[in-house]
């Protein structure tokens, strides 16, 4: 019933439950464990599968010119043990509705995946599956280099408006547009709890107006990971996510706007929208593809770390560990390796601003000089002081700190010694006082 030694010892092994054959792959070449020749007899081989408790993950990129498709596909909606199914192949025609039971029976399906020209009807199949048998278990969903389209991601994405459960989203090159981006955010919206953490869109064709219907509809997410590559984004488009970026329930890490032309302007618009931010960490575009000239690297700069005052480099974006890539500005992938740094916010400040302008602090008169003090304490206690940042030099700005304080404010100063100097003469009599009485009782 097969055609060569290794498809029947598969067959054995899932006819023994051997708990070592956790995946099959049924290719029709040498590459997966269960390969298709002319004339192999499918059905036997989703008989076991069937009545397999031990497979784990199907993959499926080839049903070759193997016979009873349609008793293969039987056996596989009698299993319950697979929790990942990957779908290489238009099955030969079967419609995916032929699926239903699976999906209905299966409580252990985490990962469904499909990688084939998927067409509307296609499309239309897997989202009446998906809206009919609703999946609780779902946590990955991908389609790959599917072409569906903006029509077919439509009704994929209208099917997927019951599916809050998901955590990732892999959905590149599929060509989805505008429509796709409406359907795929109003469904976004819709999810009151969504578990949401990675979201692939390269190479779809997203324009501006895309990305900010889609904008809109990511806010409702907890997403960590975006991938925006190999689209249509410039400028525009990126400024509008902004609000999403300065939003309290941004938990956004990582941003990849690989192969976009954004230009100064989508760096301006990054950097600004950036401000603020506490989550972000990874954002990844190649410098010499995405049109930045000094103008939009300056706008990078200023968010790493804001020379124009102290308070303002403290405001600083301190999170972020990658911009662009190894070949960006000297002066970013500096910043970038002092927000590595514990306390990145200090070595800024020391590396910035090697006179310390005092005079802003002068509001508060000597109250704040303790407050001074204790800084250039933690300074001393909290980060490493390489070549840069000597202790000595430290110990001078320190010394300097106080010097302005005493110029600027001369008159507080003398006050304030003297008011010392008799606090200490009165407690000093004080103590003579009481000497005095103990002696003569």
């Amino acid at each position: 019933i097969t055609s060569c030694n290794g498809n029947a010892e598969i067959l054995r092994r899932l006819r023994n439950q051997y708990t070592s054959l956790y995946d099959i792959s049924i290719t029709d070449d040498d590459w997966g464990n269960f390969v298709v020749g002319e004339d192999e007899d499918l059905g036997w081989l989703g008989y076991f599968i069937g009545k397999s408790k031990c497979v784990n993950e199907l993959t499926i990129y080839s049903s070759g010119e193997g016979e009873n498709i349609e008793a293969f596909i039987e056996g596989i909606n009698r299993n319950q043990s697979i929790n990942s199914l990957h779908i290489g192949t238009d099955l030969r025609g079967v419609s995916f509705r032929n699926l239903r039971p699976f999906f209905r029976n299966n409580n252990n399906l985490y990962q469904l995946e499909f990688n084939f020209e998927v067409g509307l009807e296609c499309a239309e199949s897997i989202a009446f599956v998906l809206d009919e048998n609703r999946c609780q278990s779902l946590e990955s969903l991908r389609f790959e280099d599917c072409n569906l389209g903006e029509d077919g991601f439509a009704v994929i994405a209208t099917a997927l408006r019951t599916y809050p459960e998901l955590e990732e989203l892999h959905l590149q090159h599929n060509n989805i547009g505008l429509m796709g981006c409406t359907a795929l955010a109003d469904t976004l919206r819709g999810w009151e709890a969504s578990n949401l953490k990675h979201l692939d869109l390269d190479g779809n064709g997203i324009d501006d107006q895309g990305l900010q219907t889609l904008a809109a509809g990511i806010t409702n997410t907890k997403l960590e990971e975006l991938y925006l590559s190999d689209n249509l984004i410039t400028g525009a488009g990126l400024r509008s996510m902004s609000d999403y970026f300065q939003s309290e329930s941004c938990c956004l890490k990582t941003l990849n706007v690989l192969r976009n032309d954004f230009g100064d302007e989508g760096a301006v618009a990054l950097a600004d929208g950036l401000i603020g931010n506490k989550s972000l960490t990874s954002l990844c575009f190649h410098p010499h593809q995405s049109g930045i000239t000094r103008i939009g690297w300056a706008a990078f700069s200023r968010l790493l770390c804001d020379t124009s005052s102290i308070n303002s480099t403290y405001l600083s974006n301190h999170n972020i560990r990658t911009i662009g890539h190894n070949s960006s500005p000297l002066d970013i992938r500096q910043y970038l390796g002092l927000n590595g740094c514990p306390h990145p916010a200090i070595h800024k400040i020391l590396k910035s601003h090697p006179d310390i302008d005092m005079e802003p602090f002068f509001q508060w008169k000597l109250k704040l000089l303790p407050v001074v003090t204790s800084w250039f304490g933690s300074c001393r206690s909290r980060i490493y002081l390489g070549e840069s940042i000597h202790r000595q030099s430290l110990k001078n700005r320190e010394l300097s700190a106080f010097y302005k304080f005493v110029r600027g404010m001369p008159s507080l100063t003398v006050i304030s010694y003297w008011q010392q100097f008799v606090m200490n003469a009165q407690a000093e009599r004080r103590r003579i006082d009481d000497e005095r009485r103990r002696l003569e009782d």
